[in-house]
């Protein structure tokens, strides 16, 4: 019995080594590409193009056109939606004001070859910290000495991690060979405010953009776990923000709604971040 026993234990071994290894991601040779997210992904600056009405404000330059355009994929698909949060990527329809959209991930081909992410941002909602932070000139709301709001900036930054992953593991399931390159959250802080664009305090600004770096090293975790490339946006984009008045890549705070969202990225930022990925691309 022992001798089968050894026989079946060498031969299930044996197979196992010569088994198929896992699929890995393919480098990009021109193959589909898609690009997923929310607000950071659609653009959310005007432009006069259906897409903008049709209720996810898909602009007509916003950062994944601008990659397209760079590597010429055979195939582009842009499923990004301003106001997304992480289910809406694999696994709940998206409610907007011009009608209900399905799950992202509904859009994307097996043979993806490159799929960028913009997501984290509404799980996380930043804006309920940063609203917190904001003051009069010359005033200081001390957020960085808050118990109370360290302890939800903790807690928010873990929800978005625990939404974030499942909707990567989704979509590698969905696109096993695909590079998922998933672009962080931030870099509308700088080293200082400048009221009123930036109406918070100087030491609080670099708080929030600390802030920002933890959400980033968050969703690096994620992106890791699904053997993807994380575009560490927030670090990268130092000396940009909107205090920057020559060449800021976001928006400020009192950019109008309904041309650009404030603290978004704005047409500079969205080639800024279409090189960025463009870079982490592998040929």
């Amino acid at each position: 019995m022992s001798t089968v026993l050894t026989v079946v234990t060498l031969a299930a071994t044996v197979s196992s080594a010569h088994a198929a290894p896992e699929p890995t991601p393919v480098r990009y040779t021109g193959g589909p590409y898609v690009a997923m997210g929310d607000s950071r992904a659609s653009g959310g600056f005007f432009t006069p193009t259906p897409d903008y009405f049709l209720g996810c404000k898909r602009s007509a330059f916003n950062y994944p056109t601008v990659l397209a355009v760079m590597t010429l994929p055979r195939h582009f698909v842009d499923t990004s939606c301003a106001g997304a949060q992480a289910p809406h990527l694999y696994r709940t329809a998206q409610r907007t004001n011009a009608g209900v959209k399905p799950p992202q991930l509904h859009l994307v081909p097996r043979d993806a070859q490159v799929i960028t992410v913009s997501i984290g941002g509404n799980d996380m909602r930043w804006g309920a910290i940063l609203s917190r932070c904001n003051t009069a000139p010359l005033n200081d709301r001390r957020c960085r000495h808050n118990p109370q709001l360290e302890q939800e900036v903790r807690w928010r930054i873990a929800r978005m991690e625990n939404r974030v992953t499942p909707a990567l593991r989704a979509i590698r399931k969905k696109a096993p060979r695909a590079q998922i390159i998933v672009v962080g959250i931030g870099g509308f802080m700088g080293n200082h405010g400048c009221w009123p664009m930036v109406p918070v305090s100087d030491p609080d600004v670099r708080w929030m953009n600390r802030v920002f770096d933890r959400a980033g090293d968050a969703l690096r975790r994620a992106t890791t776990k699904v053997d993807g490339t994380f575009v560490d946006a927030n670090r990268r984009s130092a000396g940009h923000d909107p205090c920057n008045l020559i060449n800021p890549w976001y928006e400020s705070s009192l950019s109008n709604g309904s041309i650009a969202y404030p603290y978004h990225i704005n047409q500079a930022g969205a080639i800024a971040i279409a090189s960025m990925v463009n870079a982490a691309i592998r040929r």
